[in-house]
């Protein structure tokens, strides 16, 4: 006997997790073990709907029920009848099923969300700057005649962090999607740190250079929307189907992030952004902006005095804080 169609009941994530073959029409659903499809639900009645295609199009009848049926964002209650579109869903108490009858057309293959390719020779480049820079990072930190074994800390604590960080996520690839996606993961987290460390770099060059230091004031956002990219990155990995609904939520905490970081700079020194001026010069041949005369300095200087010296008596202790004048 061919199939009429197929009942499928979906778990949680909208995957296939049982599929029941029609046989013939019509079809009883529920808890009662005479049912064509049996279901293992509490909040299901013994015999809780009837599926009919009399005219080729499937129809569900509610029966007694008390909790009904959840089909097209409303409930069918006891005897009320709905008729199924291709492809939707109903839902009988916590139990999510479809239909598919055998005349339908199904829809187009989907490309497989499988993890971007790793170039071995990039991941290996990559792993070498890294080394380079942090060891040059510290040996500018350090001083001369510092014995070998101070570098040992950087040399080996660099890799194996980064190692246990993204052994930790290719962990969570090989729970959802049964593979070990590591070097995926490890490639992610090298480039994104690479350009963090070379971002640091260059914004206060920049800054510099062109003389803009809102460039170097916002690296605490452009580290901040590195650290929710570099996490967003690693949850698409291992969830390939949410990466729309992951980017607008970590998009979200980002805006939160930057407003609670500017909110907080603001309530501590009446600035949203911390740093005053450039922490860094760097070589004058850089140097792009063209230069200011010194007197026009100077008047600009002067004219904080007044704003400067009026918040200084707006600041001032009050009287009886002061000492007494002794005699």
């Amino acid at each position: 006997m061919s199939r009429l169609g197929l009942i499928e009941l979906l778990d949680r994530d909208g995957a296939v997790a049982h599929r029941v073959p029609v046989l013939r029409w019509p079809v009883s659903i529920g808890r009662a073990l005479d049912c064509d499809v049996v279901l293992d639900d509490p909040h299901a009645a013994p015999r809780h709907a009837l599926l009919d295609a009399p005219d080729g199009v499937p129809r569900l009848q509610v029966g007694d029920s008390v909790n009904g049926v959840r089909l097209g964002g409303r409930t069918l209650r006891a005897g009320e009848t709905g008729t199924l579109v291709g492809g939707s869903e109903w839902q009988i108490g916590r139990t999510r099923l479809r239909v598919r009858l055998a005349g339908e057309t199904l829809a187009p293959e989907l490309p497989w969300a499988a993890a971007p390719p790793v170039h071995a020779r990039r991941l290996v480049i990559g792993l070498v700057l890294l080394l380079a820079w942090v060891l040059a990072e510290h040996w500018l930190q350090t001083d001369p005649g510092d014995p070998f074994s101070s570098y040992l800390p950087v040399l080996v604590g660099t890799p194996v962090m980064l190692g246990v960080w993204c052994f930790l996520w290719a962990l969570g690839s090989k729970l959802f999607t049964r593979h070990f996606d590591y070097l995926a993961h490890l490639q992610l987290a090298l480039g994104v740190l690479l350009v963090s460390l070379l971002l640091d770099a260059l914004l206060p060059l920049a800054a510099f250079a062109l003389s803009w230091e809102g460039l170097a004031r916002c690296g605490e956002l452009i580290t901040l929307a590195l650290g929710c990219g570099l996490v967003w990155g690693h949850l698409s990995l291992i969830l390939p189907t949410r990466r729309q609904m992951l980017a607008v939520g970590f998009a979200t905490m980002f805006v939160v992030g930057a407003g609670l970081k500017l909110a907080l700079n603001h309530q501590r020194s009446d600035r949203w952004f911390a740093p005053l001026y450039l922490s860094m010069l760097g070589p004058p041949a850089l140097r792009l902006a063209p230069t200011v005369d010194p007197r026009r300095f100077i008047e600009e200087a002067g004219a904080l005095r007044a704003p400067l010296e009026q918040r200084a008596k707006d600041t001032e202790a009050p009287s009886w804080l002061t000492p007494f004048d002794e005699d």
